[in-house]
């Protein structure tokens, strides 16, 4: 390369650097890239925020970066079966939260956190004699039910496929705040996630009938909807129960005077 002329060797210097220069940009984006990569499968959504360091104390801090994260989610959970033992609800919300920080992606927080919070803690607060009035009862209890509703919602959003966690919002809002088109919903999105049971179908519908929202149409239109959209084989299978679906439909049709012409079933 020494017996190259000067300016031979300098107009490869240059194309050198030039393929540098514009080559680094590129390589400065791949590895950051990487490193969100490797991020979010050793945190899984995970952001170790300056308040989750708070809570977990220098200790298991060290032990979250060191990537123990499930470790030290599982540490905590001790805290709170032994908080909901001793019914202190404020603290065992709290591990709940940081649980559920730590660990996202993982259902089995969420679902029982929620639990703990809109049933164990808001029951307990219906029956507990300390606070001096029903009414205060009351709100202590709904308290509690939005808390839980909270952690349902929050684990939703990481875990949007897991069918338990909407079955679960939709028994929330079914039996503890009695909102039944929400219920309906919830339930719905649960029958349309992997793996859910198939009489998770029929749950809309039941949210509008006598014993819950008391709305024919509504509950007209679900089993109309439902009963559509299962194919001919289906609704020949036992888990779908056939009988169930058209009976209720051929009662709704008559209730509503639904004009034979327009009927499912018209005969």
């Amino acid at each position: 390369m020494s017996d190259l002329p000067l300016r031979q060797r300098l107009r490869r210097a240059a194309l050198v650097a030039l393929l540098l220069g514009l080559w680094a940009p590129f390589k400065i984006m791949w590895e950051q890239d990487i490193a969100r990569q490797q991020d979010d499968l050793r945190y899984q959504g995970m952001v170790m925020t300056r308040q989750l360091r708070d809570g977990l104390g220098q200790g298991l801090t060290i032990g979250v970066l060191s990537g123990m994260r499930s470790v030290v989610a599982d540490i905590i959970w001790l805290n709170v079966v032994t908080a909901w033992e001793n019914q202190e609800w404020f603290r065992m919300g709290g591990y709940i939260n940081l649980c559920t920080a730590l660990q996202p992606r993982a259902p089995v927080f969420w679902d029982i956190g929620g639990w703990h919070l809109a049933w164990n803690a808001s029951v307990a607060a219906m029956h507990d004699k300390d606070l001096p009035t029903e009414l205060r009862r009351i709100k202590a209890s709904r308290y509690w039910a939005e808390r839980g509703l909270e952690i349902y919602k929050r684990g939703l959003e990481n875990n949007p496929q897991n069918w338990r966690l909407w079955r679960d919002t939709g028994m929330l809002y079914d039996q503890r705040l009695k909102d039944y088109p929400s219920a309906a919903y919830y339930y719905k999105q649960a029958s349309m996630r992997p793996g859910a049971p198939a009489f998770l179908e029929r749950a809309p519908a039941e949210m509008f009938d006598r014993y819950h929202g008391n709305d024919p149409k509504a509950a007209y239109a679900e089993w109309k909807e439902l009963w559509e959209k299962l194919t001919p084989e289906q609704r020949e299978m036992r888990e779908h129960w056939k009988e169930k679906i058209e009976s209720n439909i051929r009662e709704l049709e008559a209730k509503l005077s639904v004009p034979k012409e327009k009927r499912v079933f018209p005969n």
